[in-house]
């Protein structure tokens, strides 16, 4: 079939207009339950190209307007993923695909040295247009549109907050372990380890909490160690800050009373393969290792796939069960989960969320037929649970739900 002619599941012509990060995801998940060899995803990343003083409206704009006439060439859906990169999702020979990428990279060059003269230079042009052949590459084209998912959900929470902070450092961090060592596990686990509920919602019967999920509250962290610093904002020493958490939960973990149901620890990949983590297997009894969920996040999960196959088969073999955290309703349907090997779904409820998770529904009927559990958490209205009961999820977990059950106990 020529890359030229129309074909069924093919993307919808770039003249169709930029479509958004939410159309891509749709879009690769369709491609992923109907596989077609030739399709490609193209990722324009001018984030990785340009310093931000030099990404203007106008420059975007040339941009915008070039990938899009580029694009249209061959027949391919365009779409905004960020403020400044855009992706091409397109049916290529190989010729076409080189053909492509060269084409794009000669328009973006010229198109930043005509508004930034002196530029040429110093742009990193191996990160400037990627590809990925979904046949062959799809999990890392997946955990590359997952990031800007993640990337816009923290622009959104920045805006939200007016506190004028500051980037971690590895003091921050070096901190926070001090402190672990001068309280000790007990102490710190009453000051700092908080836990929240997964409920079964049934109606006609009152919440009924299935899953305690146990981790360490950045915001009592905040308050007497770090209360300027905005950790989200801070890259990669972020996560070596998320990786030195999850080695204070799991010493503490013994120390903390975990009731008598099914509980579970948010955990990075990485620390299931640090001494920690085979200290935590050594000391905890199999029983109780049985009643546990270790929950990764969609992303975390992706961008590690090799190393999580083995996580994955050392926790099974203990009986504990793996949860995947931090899908954000733009990514639903992205991964496929049941390969994956979960047994629960954390779904992000935000303002927007409705009208996605409707678009998403024969994905979430997928994961309740495979018998992957989706769960709506942060939900902080009771809208969520009307949205969640009408798609088929009967469980919850955010604010709202804290408060429900506070009701209940009094």
């Amino acid at each position: 079939m020529s890359d030229t002619q129309p074909a069924a599941g093919r993307p919808k012509a770039a003249q169709a207009g930029l479509k958004d990060l939410r159309a891509l995801v749709q879009d690769m998940g369709h491609w992923r339950h109907a596989p077609e060899s030739g399709i490609n995803l193209i990722i324009i990343s001018v984030s990785a190209a340009l310093p931000e003083v030099k990404r203007t409206p106008e420059l975007i704009a040339l941009i915008t307007e070039g990938v899009s006439a580029i694009s249209g060439k061959r027949h391919g859906a365009v779409y905004s993923v960020s403020d400044v990169d855009f992706a091409i999702m397109a049916k290529l020979t190989e010729v076409h695909l080189v053909t492509l990428v060269r084409d794009l990279k000669v328009d973006l060059l010229r198109t930043i040295e005509r508004t930034f003269p002196g530029t040429f230079g110093t742009i990193d042009q191996s990160r400037l247009v990627l590809s990925y052949d979904l046949l062959a590459n799809y999990r890392s084209a997946a955990d590359r549109v997952a990031k800007y998912a993640e990337i816009a959900q923290r622009h959104v929470e920045d805006v939200a907050s007016d506190k004028p902070l500051r980037p971690l450092t590895t003091a921050d961090i070096t901190h926070v372990l001090r402190a672990y060592d001068k309280f000790g596990p007990e102490k710190f686990v009453k000051a700092f380890v908080r836990s929240q509920d997964v409920v079964l919602n049934t109606p006609g019967k009152p919440l009924a909490p299935i899953v305690s999920e146990f981790f360490i509250s950045m915001d009592l962290l905040r308050k007497p160690l770090f209360v300027d610093v905005e950790m989200r904002g801070s890259g990669r020493l972020f996560n070596e800050f998320t990786l030195a958490l999850d080695q204070i939960l799991l010493k503490a973990f013994n120390q903390m009373d975990t009731g008598p149901h099914r509980c579970s620890l948010n955990l990075n990949v990485e620390s299931v393969f640090t001494p920690a983590f085979e200290s935590f297997l050594d000391v905890t009894p199999a029983a109780r290792l049985q009643q546990l969920t270790f929950e990764f996040r969609q992303s975390n999960i992706v961008e590690n796939f090799d190393e999580f196959q083995v996580a994955r088969g050392l926790i099974k073999s203990k009986g504990a069960q793996i949860a995947v955290d931090q899908i954000y309703p733009q990514t639903v349907g992205l991964v496929d989960l049941d390969y994956i090997g979960a047994s629960m779904a954390k779904i992000h409820w935000r303002a927007g969320a409705e009208e996605i998770l409707k678009e998403r529904e024969r994905s979430i009927k997928y994961m309740i037929d495979c018998k992957v559990a989706p769960v709506l958490i942060r939900v902080d209205n009771e809208r969520a649970i009307e949205v969640g009961a009408a798609l088929g999820i009967n469980m919850f977990q955010g604010f709202l739900i804290d408060k429900m059950l506070g009701k209940k106990l009094e």
